[in-house]
């Protein structure tokens, strides 16, 4: 009976491991964002800096954005919300969606919980996180992240849907219009980036 569970039991330890090398996935050995995001995610955020601030620095929306949360948070750095901010703005001008989300709810003075599948975060930003409220501003970031969603995550595109809704309520005729311009003359800034589905 054990010469039989031996050959199974050595395909299934291969399979794992294959399965562990995917590249593009969360398993990815040789990513260092990836490298840096399980490094956060099992609280180790001044070992995740060490993948995450090169990546940053070189332009990589994604990195560009969790380098920012570091600085919100400050887990791994001294907690910054001008520094976070200015991560953000780098990822959410190339398009990363969820740095847009963090710049409409630091302009919205609003409240998110987000995070990858392991650790989830809360960005609470009700008392300003150093900004002054800008609900049109709020409104153009949202709109883009929520039209910049990849279709997969219909819930994260269904709360921003009501969020925007809520934020539709406060604008004046004169702020949507000049919002709605704002978005449609919106180009992705140096150049576009496709963000990681993690």
């Amino acid at each position: 009976m054990t010469r039989r569970l031996a050959p199974a039991l050595m395909a299934a330890v291969i399979i794992v491991a294959l399965g562990a090398c995917i590249p593009g996935t969360y398993l990815d050995p040789l990513d260092n964002y990836t490298r840096g995001l399980r490094l956060f995610d099992r609280g180790q955020p001044e070992n995740a800096i060490l993948f995450w601030k090169p990546l940053a620095e070189k332009g990589d929306c994604d990195a560009q954005y969790r380098y920012g949360t570091l600085f919100f948070l400050g887990a791994g750095v001294p907690q910054s919300f001008d520094l976070a901010r200015d991560w953000w703005s780098k990822a959410a001008n190339q398009g990363q969606y969820r740095a847009q989300l963090m710049l409409a709810t630091a302009h919205g003075h609003r409240s998110v919980t987000t995070g990858s599948f392991v650790r989830a975060f809360r960005v609470d930003c009700r008392q300003g996180c150093g900004v002054p409220r800008d609900l049109q501003r709020a409104y153009e970031w949202l709109r883009l992240a929520r039209d910049l969603v990849p279709r997969n995550l219909e819930a994260f595109r269904q709360q921003a849907n009501l969020e925007i809704v809520d934020l539709e309520a406060e604008l004046t005729p004169a702020q949507r219009a000049d919002a709605e311009h704002r978005i449609s003359d919106w180009i992705p800034s140096p150049a576009r980036c496709v963000p990681r589905e993690l």
